[in-house]
C-alpha cells in the first residue's frame, strides 16, 4: 500500500490502469462482493454518505452538479455499472481499515484533479495528540477528530496524517471519482483514443477544462455571504 502500512479496500466504479471502459472495482471473490454490498447498504453508511453529499452540495453546488452529471452519464450508459450509493455523487470509496491508519505523504494522482476527495476519520483517538491531517504544500497541520469531514483536492495536494497512540484506534472512509471517469463521460462514454479515431475531439483542451472546473468553486466571500444568509 503506497499510502501506508494498513489494510484498505476500494469499492465502486472506476476507470484507468488498463481498463477499457468504466466498471466496478473487482473484489475477486463473491463473498467479498456481498460483504461490501451489505456494508454500503447499512444504515450508518447510508447516513454518512448522505451527510457527505449534502455538505458537498451546500459548499460547492456547481462542482457537486458536475460530479452528479458525470456519474449519471456513466450509469445511464451501462447498466452493469452500479453506484455505491443512490444519494451521493462520488463514484468510488476507500475503507482504510486500520486499526491504526497513519498514511505517509502522498497524492491520489488518479483522482479528478480539479475536484475533491471527501475524508472522514473514524475510531477512538485523541485528535490533539495524534491523527492530525497534514497538508504539506499549504504548511498546515489540522486537528482532525473522528467523525469530522474535510474535502481536499487530493490529486494535487500532498497529504498524510500523524500516528495515534498505542491504545488508540484510527480508520477512515474516503470518497472520490477517478479523473478517467470524467474524461470518459466528456468523450461520450468512450476513450479519448476512440473519440479521436472517430474524428471527434473534446470541446475544450486540458487547460480550458481545468479553468472551467475551477470556476465551479465558490469564492471565500461567497461562502461567508452564504453562511450569514443561513443565520437569518
Amino acid at each position: 500500500n503506497r499510502r501506508g502500512n494498513h489494510k484498505w479496500v476500494n469499492v465502486g466504479p472506476s476507470y484507468g490502469g488498463g481498463q477499457t471502459r468504466v466498471q466496478n472495482i473487482s473484489q475477486h471473490y463473491p463473498e467479498n462482493e456481498q460483504l461490501l454490498r451489505d456494508v454500503l447498504k447499512s444504515t450508518p453508511m447510508s447516513r454518512l454518505a448522505g451527510w457527505i453529499d449534502a455538505t458537498f452540495k451546500t459548499i460547492a453546488p456547481a462542482m457537486h452538479e458536475r460530479y452528479r452529471q458525470v456519474l449519471c452519464t456513466v450509469l445511464e450508459n451501462d447498466e452493469k455499472v452500479t453506484p455505491n450509493f443512490t444519494h451521493n455523487v462520488f463514484a468510488a470509496a476507500t475503507f482504510n481499515l486500520g486499526p491504526k491508519v497513519s498514511t505517509i505523504v502522498h497524492t491520489d494522482h488518479l483522482n479528478y484533479a480539479p475536484g475533491w476527495c471527501a475524508i472522514v476519520p473514524l475510531g477512538d483517538f485523541n485528535h490533539r495528540t495524534g491523527g492530525q491531517l497534514v497538508l504539506w504544500d499549504l504548511n498546515l497541520v489540522i486537528d482532525f477528530p473522528a467523525g469530522s469531514l474535510i474535502f481536499i483536492p487530493s490529486a494535487i495536494l500532498r497529504h498524510s496524517n500523524t500516528p495515534v497512540g498505542r491504545s488508540e484506534t484510527r480508520m477512515s472512509f474516503t470518497q472520490f471519482t477517478a479523473g478517467g471517469i470524467f474524461r470518459w463521460a466528456d468523450c461520450g462514454c468512450k476513450s479519448l483514443k476512440q473519440l479521436e479515431e472517430e474524428g471527434g475531439s473534446l470541446h475544450l483542451d486540458g487547460a480550458a477544462r481545468w479553468k472551467a472546473d475551477l470556476e465551479k468553486y465558490p469564492t471565500w466571500e461567497e461562502l461567508i455571504a452564504q453562511g450569514l444568509a443561513a443565520r437569518r
